[in-house]
């Protein structure tokens, strides 16, 4: 039966054979046209398709009817919009339910006001002034999870600074060959700390910080930024063309710092 619709207007199709369903024995194509807002030589068309499949049977001029054949095709073609239905429903929901931490005991039903902090989303009572609110879905206690709808405002943000970090790539010496002071100084600055490539990463361990990651860093580092949060990705002189790339796609802005020593006499 997929075959024999493939190509062709299932949807139309089916509400045809619903039409001729709900009108049988007696079924006038003009009155199936209007119904469904299409012209009589597509409902004619459909039908005799639908006859040769079939799904319909004629029972001489304006006289038709639902085969078995075609009762089971519609039954199942339902069962497939139903899901599909459900399925964008879902997708409706998630859209207009936006997630938030609770700053604070929230009840259903309640306006709130939110705000970016630490690159997420806070839900807390309204104030006068506040620029952005919603509204609570269901209640949540301080700290936990909220559902917010009918957002309104616009929630103050500035996108966080993005240093980048070059260092000698390992055939040029890697980690041995990073000003460990300057590392450190620039850690300070930030609040996130992303490694891209292994030399990156043993320089960060080495000045005594861990990264807070190390895949897909400049992606990571994108989204931080984003939300408001300072960063700073470490990475060898080689994959600088790549990082950057990445972040100017992106339109976030950044800085390059060398982090990489001086040479002493004898290297």
């Amino acid at each position: 039966m997929a075959d024999v619709f493939e190509g062709r207007s299932i949807s139309t199709r089916f509400r045809i054979l619903v039409e001729i369903a709900s009108r049988q024995p007696s079924v006038q194509q003009k009155d199936v046209a209007e119904e469904l807002g299409i012209t009589v030589q597509a409902v004619s068309e459909h039908m005799k398709e639908l006859i040769q499949a079939g799904c319909v049977v004629s029972h001489g001029r304006t006289r038709y009817s639902v085969t078995p054949q075609g009762v089971d095709w519609l039954l199942r073609t339902a069962r497939g919009l139903q899901k599909y239905s459900e399925r964008v429903s879902g997708v409706v929901r998630d859209i207009a339910v936006t997630a938030a931490l609770a700053g604070d005991d929230l009840d259903a039903g309640q306006t709130v006001a939110l705000m970016m902090q630490d690159g997420l989303l806070w839900a807390r009572p309204q104030r006068d002034g506040d620029p952005a609110r919603g509204t609570v879905v269901g209640r949540a206690a301080a700290g936990m999870d909220v559902g917010l709808t009918g957002i309104e405002g616009v929630i103050p943000l500035s996108p966080g600074e993005v240093l980048v970090a070059t260092m000698p790539a390992v055939q040029d010496g890697g980690s041995l060959r990073v000003d460990g002071e300057k590392l450190r100084a620039l850690v300070s600055r930030v609040n996130v700390v992303a490694a891209a490539g292994i030399e990156a990463l043993v320089a960060l361990r080495s000045s005594g910080r861990e990264p807070d990651c190390w895949w897909a860093s400049s992606s990571a580092v994108v989204e931080a930024a984003s939300s408001g949060v300072s960063c700073l990705l470490v990475c060898p002189e080689t994959e600088l063309s790549r990082v950057s790339g990445r972040l100017k796609d992106s339109g976030i802005a950044f800085s390059v710092v060398d982090v990489s020593a001086g040479l002493t006499q004898g290297d």
